[in-house]
This record gives C-alpha cells, sequence and structure tokens, in this order.
C-alpha cells in the first residue's frame, strides 16, 4: 500500500481570521487608552515646567514679598506663553494664581519653605490672579501643580 501525501488546506479559516482580527483591536484599544494618558502626562510635566520658571523669578523678587503685578513683572523678561496652562482658562494674560498670604510676607516670614505655596493653578484666568486653597483647579489627572517658597515644583493630586 502506498502512502500519499497528506494535502494541508490552502489558507486560515473564518474563526482564526477573526480571532487574530479581535486581539488586534483589543491591541490597539489598549494602546490608545496608554498614548492619550501619557499625552496628558507631557501637559502637565510641560504645565510643571512653566510654573517652575515663573517660581524662580518671583523667588528672585519675593525677599520683601511678591509684588503685586507680578505678572508684568515676569513678562519683562519671558513670552507670554510662560503664563498659561494650555489645558486652563484661556481668558487674561494667566491661569496661574499667587497664595494670598505671599504678597506681604517675604521668606522671612515663613518658618518651613518647603511646604509654603507661592503658585497654583487657578480656575480662573485674568491679568492678576491672587487666591488661596479654595482657588485650586485639579486640571492635570486629577491633580495640580504647586510651586513652593523653596523653588521646588511638584505635582499633587
Amino acid at each position: 500500500m502506498e502512502k500519499r501525501p497528506r494535502v494541508l488546506p490552502a489558507g486560515f479559516t473564518l474563526i482564526e481570521l477573526l480571532v487574530v482580527m479581535s486581539i488586534i483591536a483589543i491591541l490597539a484599544g489598549l494602546i490608545m487608552v496608554v498614548a492619550v494618558r501619557s499625552r496628558e502626562k507631557a501637559r502637565a510635566t510641560a504645565c510643571l515646567n512653566n510654573m517652575r520658571q515663573i517660581g524662580m523669578a518671583l523667588s528672585m523678587m519675593c525677599d520683601r514679598g511678591v509684588p503685586r503685578d507680578w505678572t508684568g513683572a515676569i513678562s519683562a523678561w519671558s513670552t507670554k506663553d510662560i503664563l498659561r496652562c494650555s489645558e486652563g482658562p484661556q481668558e487674561g494674560v494667566t491661569n496661574y494664581g499667587v497664595n494670598r498670604k505671599m504678597l506681604s510676607r517675604g521668606v522671612s516670614g515663613v518658618n518651613d519653605t518647603g511646604r509654603a505655596v507661592v503658585l497654583y493653578e487657578s480656575k480662573r484666568a485674568g491679568d492678576l490672579l491672587i487666591g488661596d486653597e479654595s482657588d485650586v483647579d485639579l486640571r492635570h489627572l486629577g491633580g495640580a501643580n504647586y510651586v513652593f517658597l523653596d523653588g521646588h515644583a511638584k505635582w499633587l493630586k
């Protein structure tokens, strides 16, 4: 008896193609979620960088307290783009706010400079934003960026 060679089917079955397509669709969906989250994290980091630069400028001026016209003082040496977060309200010059308590006291009036907030992300927009904790906007991944009196900037939830 002669053995005949086995003939294999020439292509994939419909079920195999559907399984592969569904796996590819699931992977694409997961990649999209990660891409959107990483894009939002990049925006938050760019905003944190802008705020840190503003904080450094304010720390150079605030030996006797933050000046009331802080946006005018900063825009003298920088571009207007640094004064605004792309995720916040867009009216006015800035959407960052200065802590009201920092206007009158300078560095000498604060015991713990690492915990004293100077700059925060405001819910409002305008030319001169001065406020307090009730005005903070949690616009980046459920948290907000802050600049502290000692110069460090941090995202907090």
